[in-house]
């Protein structure tokens, strides 16, 4: 890369050079989108190269990627995840340097072949999988540590996808994750929508209660 290259020359021969080096992994670069998509069953993986405009001329190039996993019939989005959530202390890459630039590089291209990509192809190969491990963690990347309280971010899928007892499931893991006080909350304002439609004292009650009251899903006991 010359001297002379302007930061957005820099940015675009970068994702270039990334969509070239995850080609094997089964994505398709779309140049104009600054995008990589694959195809996985009924899914859409997708991870979308980012920069920012603070960007200062040869000494700071932001660079990350965003990677999300659609619905390809609904295009319903069920997750995007940083790829600097992969990295330690979460931050992203300056590609300003080019001293640095292919160590930069090369962590980005190995995260993605080696994290990013095997998480989107479970999609394909093994949803079931996929559907126990965000119901069991309310998330959907492996974690060392459950993280109940995001349930809800997952309950889309678990309803697309999964079974009537698994989507039972994720709505009682979510509201038995609630503090004592707001478990009662809860019933309350369940019981008050059942029996009158009232709207729920929260925007989590309000998506979650209708839902529930629906599919016939009662209280966890």
């Amino acid at each position: 890369m010359a001297d002379h290259q302007t930061g957005k020359d820099i940015f675009r021969e970068c994702c270039s050079r990334i969509a070239a080096a995850c080609a094997p992994c089964g994505f398709k670069y779309y140049k104009s989108r600054r995008s990589m998509v694959k195809h996985v069953g009924p899914f859409t993986a997708e991870v979308r190269f980012s920069s920012h405009s603070s960007n200062v001329a040869g000494s700071y190039l932001e660079f990350n990627t965003n990677s999300r996993i659609i619905n390809t019939d609904s295009g319903k989005v069920y997750w995007e995840i940083s790829l600097s959530s992969f990295r330690d202390k979460g931050k992203v890459w300056n590609l300003a340097k080019e001293a640095t630039r292919e160590r930069e590089l090369a962590e980005i291209i190995t995260l993605i072949q080696n994290k990013v990509a095997p998480l989107m192809d479970k999609y394909e190969t093994n949803l079931e999988e996929i559907l126990e491990e965000v119901i069991q963690t309310g998330w959907f990347l492996p974690q060392a540590n459950p993280m109940e309280f995001y349930v809800l971010d997952v309950l889309d899928l678990v309803v697309d996808f999964g079974s009537p007892e698994q989507i039972r499931e994720c709505a009682h893991r979510y509201i038995r994750h609630l503090s004592e006080e707001m478990q009662e909350t809860f019933k309350n304002d369940y019981d008050a929508y059942q029996r009158d439609g009232q709207a729920a004292s929260t925007i989590a009650f309000r998506k979650l209660i209708p839902f529930m009251i629906e599919r016939n899903i009662p209280l966890p006991l």
